[in-house]
């Protein structure tokens, strides 16, 4: 019950950081995926029921999925090049889920609005002293430089 409570207690967080609304958290098999936002019928975060008792993991989920949640509400009340590019990458976007090679994997990351999510959780996590660093040294590089310049 203590991880539930932690695990809604920073999606709540998360959302009012962002200025979003808070979405319920589901748990369901995802496959490879960590977690996916869902927007119809009804908006919600589901994670990959295997981090159901990794705070971390859910963490990392949690804050990524409602900074794309962020990136919505920001295309459709902005007009600007970086609204645009998100609007592009939203209506055309790779998910994780249906990588099946390196190359869709690093197309996918290098998507802006994936980029954006992982950047924005690293810095949101970190200020919770929650290090979550990508395994790959040269896009954790991309997202710590991304930081500086635009979170």
């Amino acid at each position: 019950m203590k991880e539930k409570n932690k695990i809604l207690k920073l999606s709540h967080d998360v959302a009012e950081f962002l200025g979003v609304e808070t979405l319920p958290i589901e748990f369901a098999p995802l496959g490879e995926e960590d977690s996916r936002l869902v927007i119809r019928p009804k908006s919600k975060i589901v994670i990959n029921s295997k981090y159901q008792n990794d705070f971390v993991e859910c963490a990392k989920c949690i804050t990524h999925e409602y900074r794309h949640v962020y990136q919505i509400y920001y295309v459709k009340f902005m007009n600007n090049k970086l609204a645009a590019l998100w609007k592009s990458e939203l209506a055309n976007a790779k998910n994780s889920g249906s990588l099946s090679t390196k190359l869709s994997f690093n197309n996918y990351k290098l998507q802006a609005i994936e980029l954006d999510a992982f950047a924005f959780t690293y810095y949101y996590l970190k200020k919770l002293n929650i290090i979550v660093k990508n395994h790959d040294p040269e896009y954790q590089a991309v997202i710590e430089e991304y930081i500086q310049k635009f979170i």
